[in-house]
Protein backbone atom coordinates (compact mmCIF):
# COMPACT_ATOMS: atom_id res chain seq x y z
CA UNK A 1 0.00 0.00 0.00
CA UNK A 2 2.76 2.19 0.85
CA UNK A 3 4.65 1.76 -2.58
CA UNK A 4 1.29 2.30 -4.27
CA UNK A 5 1.18 6.19 -2.90
CA UNK A 6 4.24 6.42 -3.28
CA UNK A 7 4.21 5.66 -7.01
CA UNK A 8 0.93 7.63 -7.72
CA UNK A 9 2.39 10.50 -6.21
CA UNK A 10 5.20 10.35 -7.77
CA UNK A 11 3.18 10.06 -11.27
CA UNK A 12 0.72 12.68 -10.34
CA UNK A 13 3.75 15.03 -9.63
CA UNK A 14 5.39 14.20 -13.12
CA UNK A 15 2.02 14.99 -14.42
CA UNK A 16 1.68 18.35 -12.85
CA UNK A 17 5.01 19.11 -13.18
CA UNK A 18 4.41 19.41 -17.17
CA UNK A 19 1.03 21.19 -15.99
CA UNK A 20 2.81 24.11 -14.66
CA UNK A 21 4.97 24.73 -17.64
CA UNK A 22 1.64 24.61 -19.93
CA UNK A 23 0.63 27.09 -17.26
CA UNK A 24 3.32 29.32 -17.08
CA UNK A 25 2.71 30.05 -20.75
CA UNK A 26 -0.67 30.68 -20.63
CA UNK A 27 0.16 33.72 -17.76
CA UNK A 28 2.67 34.62 -19.86
CA UNK A 29 0.28 35.38 -23.08
CA UNK A 30 -2.87 36.87 -20.76
CA UNK A 31 -0.09 39.31 -19.03
CA UNK A 32 2.07 40.04 -21.82
CA UNK A 33 -1.31 41.12 -23.62
CA UNK A 34 -2.49 43.01 -21.10
CA UNK A 35 0.71 44.73 -20.35
CA UNK A 36 0.62 45.71 -24.09
CA UNK A 37 -2.67 46.75 -24.75
CA UNK A 38 -2.06 49.75 -21.50
CA UNK A 39 1.02 50.32 -22.43
CA UNK A 40 -0.36 51.29 -26.46
CA UNK A 41 -2.91 52.94 -25.10
CA UNK A 42 -2.19 54.10 -21.25
CA UNK A 43 -4.04 57.47 -21.40
CA UNK A 44 -7.27 55.97 -21.44
CA UNK A 45 -6.81 54.42 -18.57
CA UNK A 46 -7.81 55.42 -15.03
CA UNK A 47 -4.39 54.46 -13.92
CA UNK A 48 -1.57 51.87 -13.73
CA UNK A 49 -3.03 49.78 -11.10
CA UNK A 50 -4.78 47.62 -13.65
CA UNK A 51 -1.34 46.49 -14.59
CA UNK A 52 -1.02 44.81 -11.34
CA UNK A 53 -2.58 40.85 -11.81
CA UNK A 54 -0.81 40.61 -15.06
CA UNK A 55 2.88 41.85 -13.16
CA UNK A 56 1.71 39.12 -9.85
CA UNK A 57 1.05 36.60 -12.97
CA UNK A 58 3.98 37.00 -14.39
CA UNK A 59 6.40 37.12 -11.66
CA UNK A 60 4.50 33.82 -10.97
CA UNK A 61 5.36 32.24 -13.88
CA UNK A 62 9.14 32.37 -12.99
CA UNK A 63 8.45 30.09 -10.09
CA UNK A 64 6.16 27.67 -11.79
CA UNK A 65 9.14 27.01 -14.30
CA UNK A 66 11.29 26.16 -11.46
CA UNK A 67 8.55 24.44 -9.81
CA UNK A 68 8.26 22.44 -13.16
CA UNK A 69 11.79 21.18 -12.89
CA UNK A 70 11.37 20.41 -8.92
CA UNK A 71 8.51 18.18 -9.83
CA UNK A 72 10.44 16.47 -12.53
CA UNK A 73 12.93 15.82 -9.89
CA UNK A 74 11.22 14.46 -7.15
CA UNK A 75 9.26 12.21 -9.63
CA UNK A 76 11.92 10.40 -9.94
CA UNK A 77 13.83 9.95 -7.17
CA UNK A 78 13.68 13.42 -5.16
CA UNK A 79 15.84 13.90 -1.73
CA UNK A 80 14.10 15.68 1.43
CA UNK A 81 15.52 18.82 0.54
CA UNK A 82 14.03 19.55 -3.24
CA UNK A 83 11.10 18.10 -1.57
CA UNK A 84 10.98 21.21 0.67
CA UNK A 85 11.86 23.39 -1.84
CA UNK A 86 9.31 22.77 -4.46
CA UNK A 87 6.94 23.42 -1.13
CA UNK A 88 8.41 26.96 -0.48
CA UNK A 89 7.58 27.67 -4.08
CA UNK A 90 4.36 25.89 -4.28
CA UNK A 91 3.56 28.52 -1.26
CA UNK A 92 5.07 31.47 -2.93
CA UNK A 93 3.18 30.51 -6.72
CA UNK A 94 -0.18 30.13 -4.36
CA UNK A 95 0.22 33.54 -2.83
CA UNK A 96 0.84 35.27 -6.34
CA UNK A 97 -1.75 33.81 -8.06
CA UNK A 98 -4.51 34.06 -5.53
CA UNK A 99 -3.92 37.70 -5.34
CA UNK A 100 -3.58 37.85 -8.95
CA UNK A 101 -7.00 35.92 -9.75
CA UNK A 102 -8.87 38.33 -6.84
CA UNK A 103 -7.48 41.63 -8.68
CA UNK A 104 -8.50 40.67 -12.40
CA UNK A 105 -11.84 39.61 -11.21
CA UNK A 106 -12.46 42.73 -9.52
CA UNK A 107 -10.94 44.64 -12.76
CA UNK A 108 -13.25 42.61 -14.67
CA UNK A 109 -15.86 44.09 -12.52
CA UNK A 110 -14.82 47.95 -13.28
CA UNK A 111 -13.98 47.90 -16.41
CA UNK A 112 -16.05 51.01 -17.33
CA UNK A 113 -14.65 52.89 -14.65
CA UNK A 114 -10.91 51.95 -15.59
CA UNK A 115 -11.78 53.47 -19.66
CA UNK A 116 -13.60 56.49 -18.41
CA UNK A 117 -10.40 58.75 -19.41
CA UNK A 118 -11.51 57.40 -22.98
CA UNK A 119 -14.78 59.12 -22.80
CA UNK A 120 -13.16 62.17 -22.31
CA UNK A 121 -10.20 61.80 -25.12
CA UNK A 122 -12.84 61.57 -27.73
CA UNK A 123 -15.18 64.27 -26.84
CA UNK A 124 -12.41 66.59 -26.35
CA UNK A 125 -11.03 65.69 -29.78
CA UNK A 126 -9.94 68.42 -31.29
CA UNK A 127 -7.28 66.72 -34.07
CA UNK A 128 -3.93 68.40 -32.50
CA UNK A 129 -1.21 66.34 -31.81
CA UNK A 130 -2.51 65.31 -28.56
CA UNK A 131 -5.00 63.43 -30.25
CA UNK A 132 -2.84 61.34 -31.82
CA UNK A 133 -3.93 58.01 -29.58
CA UNK A 134 -7.68 58.56 -30.76
CA UNK A 135 -6.46 58.52 -34.07
CA UNK A 136 -4.34 55.54 -33.52
CA UNK A 137 -6.28 53.37 -32.03
CA UNK A 138 -9.18 53.77 -34.59
CA UNK A 139 -6.37 52.86 -37.14
CA UNK A 140 -5.03 49.71 -35.43
CA UNK A 141 -8.42 48.15 -33.78
CA UNK A 142 -10.40 49.41 -37.08
CA UNK A 143 -12.91 51.13 -34.94
CA UNK A 144 -14.80 54.39 -34.80
CA UNK A 145 -16.31 56.61 -32.51
CA UNK A 146 -16.77 55.09 -28.86
CA UNK A 147 -19.59 52.73 -29.87
CA UNK A 148 -20.21 53.64 -33.23
CA UNK A 149 -19.65 56.55 -35.75
CA UNK A 150 -22.66 57.96 -34.72
CA UNK A 151 -20.79 59.36 -31.70
CA UNK A 152 -19.06 61.53 -33.39
CA UNK A 153 -21.76 63.87 -34.06
CA UNK A 154 -21.98 65.01 -30.54
CA UNK A 155 -18.65 66.12 -30.18
CA UNK A 156 -17.13 69.72 -30.88
CA UNK A 157 -14.86 68.52 -33.60
CA UNK A 158 -17.66 67.68 -35.45
CA UNK A 159 -19.63 70.66 -35.02
CA UNK A 160 -17.23 72.81 -36.08
CA UNK A 161 -15.82 70.42 -38.93
CA UNK A 162 -18.92 68.71 -40.15
CA UNK A 163 -16.83 65.60 -40.48
CA UNK A 164 -15.63 62.83 -38.49
CA UNK A 165 -11.75 62.05 -38.09
CA UNK A 166 -10.38 59.93 -41.22
CA UNK A 167 -8.99 57.43 -39.26
CA UNK A 168 -13.02 55.85 -39.30
CA UNK A 169 -12.47 54.90 -42.65
CA UNK A 170 -12.14 51.28 -43.53
CA UNK A 171 -8.95 50.96 -45.49
CA UNK A 172 -10.82 49.25 -48.33
CA UNK A 173 -12.50 52.52 -48.91
CA UNK A 174 -10.24 54.86 -51.01
CA UNK A 175 -12.45 57.73 -51.31
CA UNK A 176 -13.56 57.94 -47.85
CA UNK A 177 -12.89 61.82 -46.21
CA UNK A 178 -14.96 61.44 -43.32
CA UNK A 179 -18.37 63.07 -44.27
CA UNK A 180 -21.30 61.17 -42.83
CA UNK A 181 -23.17 60.31 -46.05
CA UNK A 182 -19.92 57.69 -46.19
CA UNK A 183 -21.23 55.71 -43.55
CA UNK A 184 -21.01 52.47 -45.12
CA UNK A 185 -17.02 53.47 -45.63
CA UNK A 186 -16.67 53.44 -41.77
CA UNK A 187 -15.34 50.78 -39.03
CA UNK A 188 -18.79 50.16 -37.70
CA UNK A 189 -18.09 48.65 -34.10
CA UNK A 190 -16.90 51.39 -31.48
CA UNK A 191 -13.47 51.50 -30.14
CA UNK A 192 -14.85 51.45 -26.01
CA UNK A 193 -16.45 47.89 -27.11
CA UNK A 194 -13.46 46.59 -28.89
CA UNK A 195 -10.83 48.09 -26.12
CA UNK A 196 -13.35 46.86 -23.66
CA UNK A 197 -13.77 43.31 -25.33
CA UNK A 198 -10.19 42.72 -25.42
CA UNK A 199 -9.24 43.64 -21.95
CA UNK A 200 -11.89 41.30 -20.28
CA UNK A 201 -11.06 38.87 -22.88
CA UNK A 202 -7.23 38.82 -21.28
CA UNK A 203 -8.35 39.48 -17.69
CA UNK A 204 -10.69 35.98 -17.83
CA UNK A 205 -7.89 33.88 -19.43
CA UNK A 206 -5.52 35.56 -16.28
CA UNK A 207 -8.47 35.06 -14.22
CA UNK A 208 -8.73 31.38 -15.02
CA UNK A 209 -5.24 30.51 -15.51
CA UNK A 210 -4.52 31.49 -12.35
CA UNK A 211 -7.53 29.33 -10.72
CA UNK A 212 -6.18 26.17 -13.13
CA UNK A 213 -2.43 27.23 -11.42
CA UNK A 214 -4.46 26.79 -8.09
CA UNK A 215 -5.96 23.71 -8.19
CA UNK A 216 -2.91 22.45 -9.77
CA UNK A 217 -0.54 23.59 -6.61
CA UNK A 218 -2.97 22.63 -4.40
CA UNK A 219 -2.37 18.91 -6.11
CA UNK A 220 1.05 19.55 -6.19
CA UNK A 221 1.41 20.38 -2.24
CA UNK A 222 -0.70 17.13 -1.48
CA UNK A 223 1.80 15.05 -3.80
CA UNK A 224 4.59 16.33 -1.94
CA UNK A 225 3.17 15.85 1.18
CA UNK A 226 3.08 12.32 0.59
CA UNK A 227 6.11 11.76 -0.32
CA UNK A 228 7.18 13.46 2.37
CA UNK A 229 5.68 11.63 4.98
CA UNK A 230 7.17 8.20 3.33
CA UNK A 231 10.80 10.09 3.80
CA UNK A 232 10.78 11.23 6.94
CA UNK A 233 13.66 13.36 8.37
CA UNK A 234 16.70 11.21 9.88
CA UNK A 235 16.78 11.52 13.54
CA UNK A 236 20.58 12.50 14.81
CA UNK A 237 21.24 10.57 17.64
CA UNK A 238 25.09 11.07 17.63
CA UNK A 239 25.75 11.66 21.26
CA UNK A 240 23.35 8.03 21.84
CA UNK A 241 25.88 6.38 19.97
CA UNK A 242 28.38 3.87 21.22
CA UNK A 243 30.89 6.05 20.38
CA UNK A 244 30.26 8.51 23.35
CA UNK A 245 29.19 6.20 25.78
Amino acid sequence: MGRLVDTSSRLCLRILALLFWTAAGCLLYAGYYNIKTYKSYQSFFHDRYILIPSGMAVTGTFFLVINGLLGCCISKKGSRCQQGCFMYFVVIVLCLEASAAVLAFLYMDRMDFELKPMLEAFENYDGSKSDVTVNKIQKELRCCGLHNYTDWEATSWYRQNFTIPKTCCNETYTTCYGNTTESKAFYQEGCFDKLHHRLNYFMTWLFWSCIAVLIAQVLAAIGDGLLMTRNPFQDFRILDSATFT
